[in-house]
């Protein structure tokens, strides 16, 4: 979560949207510490890996206008949220909370603030250019306080307050039966995603309380996930899985029979995604690594990238050749801030 200062060993593993842990590590003996502290081989980590690619991928298919399906490229939000809550889960309690705190205000808010300025600075510009006055307000708002000054950066305040919130729901329930646990989260998360899904077809909410609701239902499910990647068996492991998955799969066809589809499609499929990627045995693919680590940035650049691929390309024309142009460039320009002192945003 924290870039730190280089020493003799650097052990990097990246994952958007908070999940990143870049650490540096004093000695070769801290480095297998650590290691060995991670409950899953990091073979396994391929799955995930390449799960962040196409959840990316859906979100810039989700925002690309008059693009068909688009709700189940809206899956890939899901996956980051379920993928983010399960690591937090998964991981346990190896450091104190004022460590914990920190390395996500480096990982998540300190993102949130400098994005936030760059896209503010974008409204002000349009915003001066059109004469337009009365848009100037909105950026100082209470929903740009709680999103930042573009919508799609809900994300990481909301990660910092949820994820905190299950590491201390994770410290406090160290002791119960992982198993008890799993199959206690799964039918919260379940119940939390009817009424959600209930609740979002009947009402409307000022930004960003709609955001925050779509990912309510993550955090039980994604605790549950975390808590079955807990368990030293690996056959054990697979088979609660699929018992998280299906459960998830069995509400959400009943919330989907009953009209109800603006949580259950994503969810759905977002869940059984997951699910396979943590029960995946896949080797370590040294490119599909160097794409993943690329996605935070694409997540957090990607606005600004569909209003300039517009120039070149209109969604009309091609929607698959839009996406791809989208995430290509803003890849790039992932790559590039990556090779600056602009890394630590990205």
């Amino acid at each position: 979560m924290i870039p730190s200062e280089r020493s003799s060993v650097t052990v990097r593993l990246r994952y958007p949207l908070g999940l990143g842990i870049p650490q540096a590590l004093p000695d070769q003996a801290t480095a297998q510490t650590q290691a060995a502290s991670l409950s899953v081989p990091l073979e396994r980590w391929a799955g995930i890996d390449l799960l962040r690619i196409l959840a990316v991928v859906g979100i810039i298919w989700f925002h690309t206008e008059g693009a068909p399906y688009r709700q189940i490229g809206y899956a890939g939000l899901p996956v980051f949220l379920l993928i983010f809550f399960s690591l937090v889960t998964k991981r346990g309690c190896p450091t104190t909370t004022a460590d914990f705190l920190k390395r996500r205000w480096h990982r998540l808010l300190k993102p949130w603030l400098f994005w936030s300025a760059v896209y503010g600075l974008c409204r002000l510009v349009r915003a001066a250019h059109a004469m337009d006055l009365s848009s100037l307000g909105g950026i100082l708002s209470i929903e740009t306080m709680l999103t930042g000054t573009c919508i799609h950066l809900w994300y990481l305040p909301y990660a910092f307050a949820s994820g905190f919130l299950v590491y201390v729901l994770n410290r406090r329930i160290s002791r119960i039966n992982s198993i008890s646990a799993v199959a206690g989260a799964t039918l919260i998360g379940v119940l939390v995603l009817a009424a959600c899904t209930v609740g979002m077809s009947r009402h409307v909410l000022m930004e960003p309380l709609p955001q925050w609701e779509f990912g309510l239902a993550a955090i039980p499910l994604g605790f549950a996930v975390g808590k079955c990647m807990t368990i030293p068996s690996r056959q054990v492991q697979g088979l609660l899985l699929l018992m998280v998955s299906g459960t998830t799969l069995a509400g959400c066809a009943i919330l989907s029979s009953l009209g109800f589809t603006g949580l259950a499609v994503p969810y759905g499929l977002a869940m059984a995604l997951v699910c396979l990627a943590y029960g995946w045995q896949a080797k370590a693919n040294g490119l599909i690594a160097a794409l993943a680590s690329l996605t935070f940035g694409i997540y957090l650049i990607h606005p600004l990238v569909i209003h300039g691929s517009k120039l070149l390309i209109t969604p009309g024309q091609s929607h698959a050749a839009f996406i791809a142009l989208t995430a290509g460039i803003s890849g790039l320009i992932t790559l590039g801030l990556m090779r600056t002192p602009l890394r630590r945003f990205v």
